[in-house]
């Protein structure tokens, strides 16, 4: 009665048929129980399988002659304890059904043959199987028996052939530890896939030789070679399977050829090295070949040729390079299946003969394939797959490619392609895929498209430049995925998804469409970023099949009313838009699960009210919009539906209470309430007791105050906490770290913090970054932090007042990649422990550091960025051969440092930034092979450099700032300045530098501050010298890392640059000095005229042409620089009148122009003028006026000055001659007295030279700081 498509139960009549010998009831749909044939005691054949009886099966203990019994593919239950009369079964089958219990009731069925219990629920061991030695068929896959690697409760089974026990557990035992134990059986097929891990190869293999099919995969074996024994002692093996075993090491072929493997499965495993140059000729008779997802590098053997019988080659996901062997495309005449795809390989794709005709796949994605995609591949009629994605492919998609009939899926994404797609009469409606993303096309989608209208299923022609619409024809029934966007498609999105009740994604961001709600049926509609604008369309509300929803990044405004219809949506993304009003509308959404509205004009209520009913909602994120209190806040005791697993509500509004529905969830797992002014003054501390899963938590600039507090039990699961920037105060809890001990990242910066640093955050062994800057924390740094804090990668201790010695004793921070200790207290030397870490960046600025500076830091590989800036660092800069290229931002600045720069430095030439040595007391020269290509700002003003100076910027022309003030350099500026493009501030202030001003100076169209003055310079002002203000100096510089937890990979520092305004010298930080613009030529040899072109400093602010030789007129255009705050002119030989027009300039604070020659009447004193006085104008003979004591009348004689009486002057009452002599004699007994005491005592004499030689610094810094003042009385 096979196959007659039986129903229902047993009929009671088959109790009578007590005759039979032979009963096959198999596929049939029996249901019930089998009880009826307990009376059918003559059965020697009963087969019931594949039907859907269940129950037990205790109905056959009765049945003893049964020699062969199949109950496969049903539903009984239960334990086989009824099997064990059944001495004379040879076949028994009890596969697929739910059979559970051991197998201890079967070692009495000594004459069993074959034995399947695959699929079951089966338990314990299988010691029960060693006295069924007639076995020769056994299969227990599927179970849950925990098997022995060695397989000994089956050695004596001399007959087996035939062994599966697929996913299992299997176990190492004792009999592992040799070969020397040797089975009976000589097994044909072996199959242990899933069996389990750590155990050893088996053993008992190695006594194998008539093995014909092997299957080991998905198991992690303690070996880490290939088992190329296998395939030595076994002849006959034709299927080889060690998928996912953990091998490694290089890959082995038999020494000789083997003629019986056809199929070889080697993937997902840990080999390496070059693939055997003889492979196919050892392996010839090879069909099925798959190394994919190893570590194997080289290229391709041609030898894969010799294995002429080759179907299937996947090489995929290793790190193969070079070409494709054109051997290999001619002589795989039989390969039908060829992955290479992700690995390295390169050159055209089949550029030689080719003549793999019978290619139905070719994946080569992920590689690095140039050329054209080959004509050659039009030959193949029976390709159905082909990917040549991700790769460097250039040229027109051919028109050939649709004409392949049997193309079932086309992807020729993210290459190179340009042109337009083309109008094809082919036959390629088979295509069920095609993607050509990412590419260069352009122009409309043609009308040939719609011959895929019936089996296109995705269809991704995004991140082109196609434009135009979609053919009215196209209108695809079976599609499931459309990605259209980031193209110019414009006009009203046609009917063509109208009919596409499989549509499942429909992404047309990007775009210039108008309409987009056709499809009645869809079910997932992304619309992001297509610039839509007004409300939302009335259609919206018939597409009630929604269930995802995605309008992001547009420009929607209104109301969401209409989204109310929309009850089977699950995701809505409303993100960046500009809409308004309440969110009423979304309390009937109530399969929501995820709602995104950040970013809009939305008035939310915080108790979040109208989203109560939203019972599966999990995921809301409305950051950005305006939050307003509501009567439901006052208590605890509404509560919400929903129980949230994130939720992100930061930035919503100011002087509102903290949400209540808060104290109801149970559920969180993440939560940012950022940059929201609370109504409380603690911390919530109830969040984390409530909430024993969360993980994220981030209440940044919350306005939050008071002690911080922790739970009084231990939160597992909290990751990231985040309460920087509020108002915190008191001390960090002492039992910190063991109250949160998995925490990776912990940022309560910028808060009030006081005390010391709790020990117990070394107890936070998981934690990575630590930022606990801008604080008032005082003592060290804890030691066991620095030794239990092994993962710390990143450590912010800025702006507090911790001291002592850094890192003092112990030190186990290994992992960490930035350390930032600037701005504190901390003495001692710049410790060594740190030598062996990998830091990208290092800031120890602004201590009182001490020592000279380590040779191991320039052997730090990946250090981006070192500021030991502001400490008493000393000694010489050292010489090192280290590997510290990467160095991106280098400043020592304010130091003690001496001697000469050394050659080192020009190993940093490639991606030096920043670099600044100033204020040390460094000498010599620049080394001529430093010559830094992207250094933007260069500080070393307040050295002693001599010499030219030096060509190390001839090629910088990214430089912005140049700084060179306060040295020895001489000679000419050089003409090579205007290389420098982005030049927006030249120091050379005291320098002594001599010849013209080089007129290339015309060129930097960006400079804002001009400083060449006290130096020697002669000749004229170039007339087109030029500035500008307003130029944006970033304070980031990009650093070559990447970075966790959304850290900018880009550090900064605080410099300053110092100019002389209004006779005095300021320090301007980087953010001020983008608002100034100057020139300063003053105290220089400078002749000629004063002749700028107005228009080039129209927004000039300082001049100071002070202490020159200049002559002429004082130009009256000056009167046209309305940004004009500052101006001196003094010390010069200036003719003619001082111009009345200068009344206008209304922002000038200072203005000189004494001691020149100038005449005629002083300005009125209107304007700003009316706050100058005489000391402006005094020394110019011939100027008249009330504010130079002098009418403008004919001039004066001048009084004769006061004669001498004789030859003498008058000294008064003084002997002059007398108080020399006195002065004389005391100076030189002082000094007599203190040689002898510094003679005597050592240690009176090294403090007095220490002393000397600190007053010595000091007053040649004063000098510095001021001579210039004094000298050049008239600055600015």
């Amino acid at each position: 009665m096979h196959g007659c498509n039986l129903k229902g139960s047993l009929p009671m009549c088959f109790s009578n048929l007590t005759s039979l010998k032979m009963l096959s009831l198999s596929s049939n749909q029996f249901s019930g129980n089998i009880s009826i044939l307990k009376s059918l005691k003559l059965l020697e054949c009963l087969d019931l399988s594949s039907n859907q009886f269940s129950g037990n099966i205790s109905a056959l203990q009765s049945l003893k002659l049964l020699e062969s019994l199949d109950l496969s593919s049903n539903q009984f239950s239960g334990n086989i304890s009824a099997l064990q009369s059944l001495t004379l079964l040879e076949s028994l089958d009890l596969s697929f059904n739910q059979f559970f219990g051991n197998i201890s009731v079967l070692q009495s069925l000594t004459l069993l043959e074959s034995l399947d219990l695959a699929s079951n629920q089966f338990s314990g061991n299988i010691s029960a199987l060693e006295s069924l030695t007639s076995l020769r068929s056994l299969d227990v896959s599927n179970n849950k028996f925990h098997i022995p690697s060695s397989l000994r409760p089956l050695f004596n089974l001399s007959k087996l052939k035939h062994l599966h026990a697929d996913n299992n557990t299997i176990h190492a035992d004792d009999h592992e530890m040799a070969h020397s134990s040797a089975p009976r059986f000589q097994l044909s097929s072996i199959s242990l896939s899933c069996c389990g891990s750590g155990g050893s190869f088996p053993k008992f293999l190695y006594h194998q030789s008539e093995l014909q099919e092997v299957s080991l995969s998905d198991i992690y074996f303690k070996v880490d070679r290939f088992p190329v024994w296998l395939l030595e002692n076994n002849t006959m093996l034709m299927t080889l399977n060690l998928v996912n075993c953990s091998l490694s090491g290089p890959f082995q072929v038999p020494s000789r050829v083997h003629s019986g493997l056809s199929r070889l499965d080697i993937s997902n495993n840990a080999f390496g090295g070059n693939i055997p140059v003889r492979m196919g000729a050892h392996l010839p008779f090879l069909g099925y070949l798959n190394m994919s997802r190893n570590y194997f590098n080289g290229s391709i053997p041609s030898s894969f040729c010799d294995t002429s019988s080759l179907q299937v080659l996947d090489l995929s996901n290793n790190q193969l390079s070079g070409e494709i062997p054109e051997y290999m495309a001619v002589g795989c005449s039989s390969l039908e299946f060829l992955a290479l795809s992700n690995n390295k390989l390169q050159g055209s794709i089949f550029s030689g003969n080719f003549n793999l005709r019978s290619l139905s796949v070719l994946e080569l994605d992920g590689n690095n394939f140039t050329g054209m995609i080959p004509n050659v591949l039009a030959n193949c009629s029976f390709l159905y797959i082909l990917d040549l994605s991700n790769n460097y492919i250039y040229g027109e998609v051919p028109s050939w490619i649709w004409n392949m009939s049997e193309l079932a899926a086309l992807d020729v994404s993210k290459n190179q392609l340009f042109g337009r797609l083309p109008q094809w009469r082919g036959s390629a409606s088979n295509l069920a895929l095609v993607s050509m993303a990412d590419n260069q096309l352009e122009g409309s989608i043609p009308r040939a498209i719609c011959s895929l209208n019936l089996n296109l299923q995705f269809l991704d022609l995004s991140m082109n430049s196609l434009s135009g619409t979609l053919p009215s024809c196209f209108k695809p029934v079976s599609v499931r995925e459309v990605h259209l966007f980031k193209n110019k498609l414009q006009g009203a999105l046609p009917n063509a998804f109208h009919d596409s009740s499989s549509l499942v994604t429909l992404d047309l961001s990007d775009n210039h469409l108008k309409d987009v709600c056709e499809s009645t049926n869809l079910q997932e509609l992304d619309i992001n970023g297509c610039n839509l604008k007004g409300s939302l369309p009335m259609c919206f509300s018939n597409l009630t099949s929604l269930k995802k929803l995605y309008l992001p990044y547009n420009q929607f405004s209104g109301n969401i009313s209409i989204l109310k219809s929309l009850k089977l949506l699950e995701s809505l993304n409303l993100y960046s838009n500009q809409f308004s009003g309440n969110i009423s509308a979304l309390e009937s959404l109530t399969s929501l699960q995820s709602l995104a509205v950040s970013n809009n004009k939305f008035h939310i209520p915080s108790s979040l009210r109208p989203l109560f009913n939203l019972s599966k909602l999990k995921y809301l994120h409305a950051d950005n919009n305006t939050i307003h209190d509501d009567d439901h806040e006052r208590s605890h005791s509404s509560t919400p539906r929903f129980q949230l697993n994130s939720i992100s509500l930061s930035c919503w509004g100011s002087g509102v209470s903290f949400p209540q529905f808060l104290y109801h969830q149970s559920e969180l797992q993440y939560v940012d309430l950022s940059n929201t002014y609370f109504k409380v003054d603690r911390f919530p501390f109830w969040l984390l007791d409530n909430n024993t899963m969360l993980r994220y938590l981030s209440l940044v600039n919350c306005s939050l105050s008071g002690p911080f507090q922790v739970l009084s039990r231990v939160h597992s699961a909290l990751s990231y906490l985040d309460i920087s920037n509020n108002a915190f105060g008191g001390n960090i809890p002492v039992r910190f770290g063991a109250h949160l001990p998995f925490l990776a990242y912990l940022n309560m910066s910028k808060n009030c913090f006081n005390g010391s640093i709790p020990s117990s955050f070394g107890d936070m062994s998981s934690l990575e970054l630590l930022d606990l800057s801008n604080n008032q924390l005082s003592g060290e740094i804890p030691e066991h932090m620095a030794m239990g804090c092994s993962s710390l990668e990143f450590l912010v201790l800025s702006n507090n007042k911790l001291q002592g010695s850094i890192f003092s004793k112990n030190f186990n921070l290994k992992s960490l990649l930035e350390l930032k200790l600037n701005g504190n207290n901390f003495t001692g030397m710049i410790p060594n422990v740190l030598a062996y870490s990998g830091l990208n960046i290092l800031d120890l600025s602004n201590n009182y550091i001490y020592g000279e500076v380590p040779g191991w830091i320039w052997n730090i590989s990946d250090l981006a960025s070192l500021d030991v800036s502001r400490n008493q660092l000393f000694g010489r800069l050292p010489q090192w051969r280290g590997n510290a290229s990467n160095l991106v931002l280098v400043s020592m600045a304010d130091n003690q440092l001496e001697g000469s720069i050394p050659r080192a430095i020009c190993s940093l030439n490639l991606k030096l930034q920043f670099l600044d040595l100033s204020m040390n007391s460094l000498s010599g020269t620049l080394p001529s092979c430093f010559k830094p290509v992207s250094v933007r700002e260069v500080h070393l003003f307040k050295n002693k450099l001599q010499g030219a100076l030096p060509n190390a910027f001839h090629d910088s022309s990214s430089l912005v700032t140049l700084d060179l003030s306060y040295n020895h350099l001489k000679g000419n500026i050089p003409n090579w300045v205007s290389n420098l493009s982005e030049l927006s501030y030249l120091l050379l202030r005291r320098n002594h530098f001599e010849g013209a001003i080089p007129i290339q100076l015309c060129k930097l169209d960006h400079l804002s501050l001009i400083d060449l003055s006290q130096n020697n310079l002669s000749g004229g002002i170039p007339h087109c010298l030029k500035v500008s203000a307003l130029n944006y100096v970033t304070e980031q510089h990009l650093l070559p890392r990447s970075l966790k937890y959304n850290i900018s990979s880009s550090t900064s520092i605080e410099v300053s640059i110092e100019y002389t305004v209004k006779s005095r010298s300021y320090n301007y930080k980087r953010r001020m000095l983008q608002y100034m613009s100057g020139i300063d030529l003053s105290c220089n040899k400078l002749t000629g005229e004063i002749s700028f072109e107005t228009k080039n400093i129209m927004k000039l602010i300082i001049l100071n042409l002070s202490h020159n030789s200049l002559t002429g007129p004082v130009p009256r255009a000056f009167s046209n620089l309305m940004d004009m705050e500052s101006l001196d002119l003094s010390y010069n030989n200036l003719t003619g009148n001082i111009p009345a027009e200068f009344a206008v300039l209304h922002f000038l604070e200072y203005f000189n122009v004494s001691y020149n020659n100038l005449s005629g009447k002083t300005p009125e004193r209107i304007g700003q003028l009316g706050a100058f006085d005489e000391s402006n104008y005094v020394g110019n003979p011939f100027l008249c006026g009330s504010l130079v004591g002098k009418n403008c009348s004919p001039v004066e004689t001048p009084l004769t000055p006061k004669a001498f009486v004789g030859n003498k002057e008058d000294h008064g009452f003084i002997d002059m001659d007398a108080f020399y002599a006195c002065f004389f004699a005391c100076y030189v007994v002082v000094l007599l007295c203190i040689t002898a005491v510094l003679y005597i005592n050592p240690y009176w004499r090294q403090a007095w030279f220490y002393y000397i030689q600190m007053a010595v610094d000091s007053c040649y810094y004063f000098v510095v700081d001021n001579f210039p003042i004094n000298f050049c009385s008239g600055n600015m």
